[in-house]
């Protein structure tokens, strides 16, 4: 069995990957900020898991993870995001920082980090959980959509730098997940949302975790680079 680190591992669809991870057996490593970490240990009693903590809105100047975390890695599912809605004029420069550490700087040094581990595993699997709004871009959302569509810029051309090792990297991108980060919202507004959607329904945490361990499965050797969406055809 392989060993994981998810980043944002307490977040709706971290979460559920971590869960499904461990159910098929393998060990992970959990990053979180400000969730209870007594809680989390109660969630997942038992269970082959560590974590580690440390806060995403502010940049990595240094390693936090500990060499045993990075060695022989097998992957990292990078899940942690949060979204940030503003008219263009009104963004702040320390919004827009948070937004510019959280979703792409701090993505980019923990690849750095984790390499080396994955480089002497001979195997290794990057899965960034994107968006939408990566896709196609939000209004109200500039700078959180900017920055998902970095993401996707930045594992297209990680996935050919990298392409003749055995490490693989590629992007799932949801639509509208049932979690914290939607239900912030409005009945109304849900409601109203619900009614653009092709589907007509939330798509769940499960969906997305499915479509991640799809992609760390050996057979899924051959594929790196690609955007995977998940939105219901919402967008095409």
């Amino acid at each position: 069995m392989g060993k994981y680190l998810v980043i944002g591992a307490s977040g709706d669809i971290g979460k559920q990957i971590t869960h499904d991870l461990l159910l098929k057996g393998h060990e992970v490593i959990a990053h979180y900020n400000n969730t209870d970490i007594t809680a989390l240990q109660n969630e997942f009693q038992n269970e082959a898991i560590s974590f580690v903590q440390f806060d995403l809105s502010k940049p990595l100047y240094e390693n936090p993870l500990q060499n045993w975390m990075t060695s022989y890695l097998d992957g990292m599912i990078y899940a942690a995001g949060t979204a940030y809605y503003a008219p263009i004029q009104e963004v702040t420069t320390e919004a827009m920082d948070a937004q510019y550490h959280i979703h792409f700087s701090n993505l980019v040094k923990l690849t750095q980090f984790v390499l080396s581990g994955m480089q002497s595993n001979d195997h290794g699997r990057i899965v960034v959980i994107s968006s939408i709004w990566g896709e196609t871009g939000s209004a109200t959302e500039s700078i959180y959509s900017g920055m998902k569509a970095a993401q996707i810029g930045f594992i297209k051309s990680i996935a050919k730098e990298l392409i003749q090792t055995n490490i693989t990297a590629n992007v799932v991108t949801p639509g509208v997940v049932n979690g914290k980060m939607t239900l912030q919202l409005d009945e109304e507004d849900i409601q109203l949302l619900l009614s653009q959607l092709p589907q007509q329904r939330l798509i769940s945490p499960k969906e997305i975790s499915h479509a991640v361990l799809y992609l760390l499965d050996d057979l899924s050797q051959s594929i790196t680079g690609t955007v995977q969406s998940v939105n219901g055809g919402w967008y095409i």
